[in-house]
C-alpha cells in the first residue's frame, strides 16, 4: 500500500470503496475527529496501569471499526456487510455500559468538580473525553446533513464520553 499518492494535493481524499470527496467533507471531519480522539486515548493509555491500558487499547481498536463505518458513504454502506467488515454492535455498547455500571456501583463518582491535571493520567483522560465529545459533535453534524444508516455510532460515542468522565474521576480517587 502506497501512503503518498499525491491525490490529496488538490484537497481531495477517497472514502471506503473509492468515492472521491473533499477533505473538508463532513464525513471526513467526522472520522477525522475520531482519529484525533483515538490519538488522545493513546496518550492516556501510556499513563495507565496494565488493566486500564488494555481496556483503552480495546476501545482504540473498536474506534477503527467506527471510523470505517463513518468513512463509508451511505450509497456504499451495504458493501461493509458484503465484505464482512466488523461494525460496532450491541455487545460493544454493552461492554461500555457494564464498565460504567461497575464504576458507579463501586465508588462515589461525584464529590465536587475537578480540574484536569491532577495526574498525567487524569489530564489525558479528560483530554480524551473532550476529544470524544468533539468527535460526537462532528458525527451529529454528519447525521444532520446525511442521516446515518445506523444510530449505533451516535449511541456508542455518547456512552463512551460518559465512561471517560468516570474513568478520569476514578483515576483521581485511585491516586489517593
Amino acid at each position: 500500500m502506497k501512503i503518498s499518492t499525491k491525490t490529496g494535493d488538490a484537497g481531495k481524499t477517497k472514502l471506503m470503496f473509492g468515492r472521491d470527496v473533499f477533505k473538508c467533507d463532513q464525513r471526513v471531519c467526522a472520522y477525522g475527529a475520531l482519529d484525533d480522539f483515538s490519538a488522545t486515548l493513546g496518550l492516556a493509555r501510556s499513563f495507565a496501569g496494565e488493566d486500564l491500558s488494555a481496556f483503552i487499547k480495546n476501545i482504540q481498536q473498536k474506534l477503527v471499526f467506527l471510523m470505517t463505518e463513518l468513512a463509508t458513504s451511505n450509497e456504499d454502506f451495504n458493501k461493509l456487510e458484503e465484505k464482512n467488515l466488523r461494525l460496532i454492535g450491541d455487545g460493544d455498547l454493552e461492554e461500555i455500559e457494564n464498565k460504567i455500571d461497575s464504576i458507579e456501583r463501586d465508588s462515589t463518582v461525584f464529590d465536587g468538580w475537578t480540574y484536569s491535571g491532577e495526574t498525567h493520567l487524569h489530564a489525558a483522560l479528560e483530554m480524551s473525553r473532550a476529544r470524544c465529545r468533539a468527535a460526537e459533535r462532528e458525527i451529529v453534524r454528519l447525521n444532520m446533513q446525511t442521516p446515518l444508516p445506523r444510530k449505533m455510532p451516535l449511541v456508542y460515542i455518547n456512552r463512551l464520553s460518559d465512561l471517560l468522565w468516570l474513568l478520569a474521576q476514578q483515576s483521581i480517587k485511585d491516586k489517593s
